[in-house]
């Protein structure tokens, strides 16, 4: 049978999971680099070199693949940003028009259409602004559609409530966009092969240990002490024991959920 001896067969590196392989090949890539600064030239043996271009590739791809993911940051702080934003919308056209309704007829002509509005947009007060996410968006158009159907937009503008009722558009439809009801929710990226990036990371090493141990030359002055200061923290490095957590990376820990906000209980029906 025929004998193998490439870097993947010579060298044994300590027992690593995906973390701990992170870890040992950021430490020498940093002494690689700290050593090159100090070197005259400035630059490493070429073959050096290139394996530490090709371990830094492949311990950037473990990395990226390996980091905590947890929820879409953007996502998270975007649908109650809405909800609040459409929330205070509600609230603000609840007094608005509220005030409009306790004005005695003689002030405001309108009063008979201000209350049957009302009655239509907060039979139950504000209540429904404290509805699941997907919930109140269904109550905020069903009065949005109302208004139209109704043809109380006519019943805004002359109460001089025209902002009003574009501010509740515009932010219902931020709404819809935010809970991706009104357009898709983007497509996530694809899983990244963990194990394959691990491997390759693990034979990167291999393959880096090789060619810095294979500088040291006795008849070269400095060859050996600088292979030796390249390997200082795979020699170093201290090895788990046996019956320790396996290859695979560790579980990001389960982010915290967000407080939750405390609610105004609705106003009482000014009519």
């Amino acid at each position: 049978m025929a004998r193998s001896f490439t870097s993947q067969d010579l060298v044994a590196l300590p027992r690593l999971n995906a973390a701990e392989s992170v870890v040992l090949a950021t430490e020498l890539i940093t002494v690689a680099d700290a050593r090159e600064r100090q070197l005259k030239p400035k630059k490493l043996p070429e073959a050096i070199g290139r394996s530490k271009g090709r371990l830094a590739a492949a311990v950037a791809t473990l990395e990226t693949l390996t980091r905590p993911q947890g929820g879409d940051p953007v996502e998270t702080k975007t649908k109650p940003k809405a909800d609040r934003i459409l929330d205070n919308a509600w609230s603000a056209t609840f007094d608005w028009l509220g005030g409009w309704c306790k004005l005695p007829p003689e002030q405001n002509p309108s009063i008979d259409d201000a209350k049957e509005l009302f009655k239509i947009l907060y039979p139950d007060g504000l209540s429904f602004t404290r509805l699941p996410y997907k919930l109140e968006w269904k109550e905020s158009k069903a009065r949005l559609d109302a208004i139209r159907g109704a043809r109380h937009d006519r019943t805004f503008k002359k109460l001089g409530g025209e902002g009003f009722l574009a501010h509740l558009e515009e932010a219902h439809e931020a709404y819809g966009r935010a809970l991706h009801i009104t357009t898709p929710k983007p497509e996530s990226a694809p899983t990244g092969d963990v194990r394959a990036a691990f491997l390759a990371t693990l034979a990167a090493l291999r393959d880096y240990a090789t060619r810095v141990a294979a500088h040291a030359d006795p008849d070269v002055p400095g060859s050996e002490e600088v292979s030796a200061a390249l390997l200082a923290p795979l020699a170093a490095w201290d090895s788990r024991p046996v019956g320790s957590s396996g290859e695979a990376s560790d579980a990001a820990e389960a982010p915290a959920a967000p407080p939750v906000e405390a609610e105004e209980e609705p106003l009482a029906d000014p009519a």
